[in-house]
């Protein structure tokens, strides 16, 4: 089983945080676990979610952005969805949204 980490945009991006959401739940998926916590200058957040093939762990860190990581398929249908969602788009913040993560 090969795992794969996808660091999608800066962990500032709160566009990418909502259209991340938006392409997660398009998929299927949902919470299952979220934590955040400081490390020296660094912030880090992390959710476990789960949809129908398994679970994906979203990650936002400081210096590092915003990544997903989990089986190389999983990673590898996510990306595509998140690509086929239109950059400019307008979505509303629901649970994988900005202001779900941001909390």
């Amino acid at each position: 089983m090969d795992i794969a980490r996808w660091v999608l945009a800066a962990e500032y991006d709160e566009q990418a945080f909502t259209r991340l959401g938006e392409a997660l739940r398009s998929l299927g998926y949902q919470l299952q676990d979220q934590w955040q916590g400081v490390a020296g200058s660094q912030d880090v957040a992390h959710w476990q979610v789960s949809g129908p093939n398994g679970s994906l762990t979203v990650e936002s860190e400081t210096y590092i952005g915003l990544s997903v990581e989990g089986k190389c398929r999983l990673v590898d249908l996510l990306r595509t969805r998140y690509e086929q969602l239109p950059s400019n788009q307008s979505f509303e913040p629901t649970p994988f949204g900005a202001t779900e993560f941001k909390r």
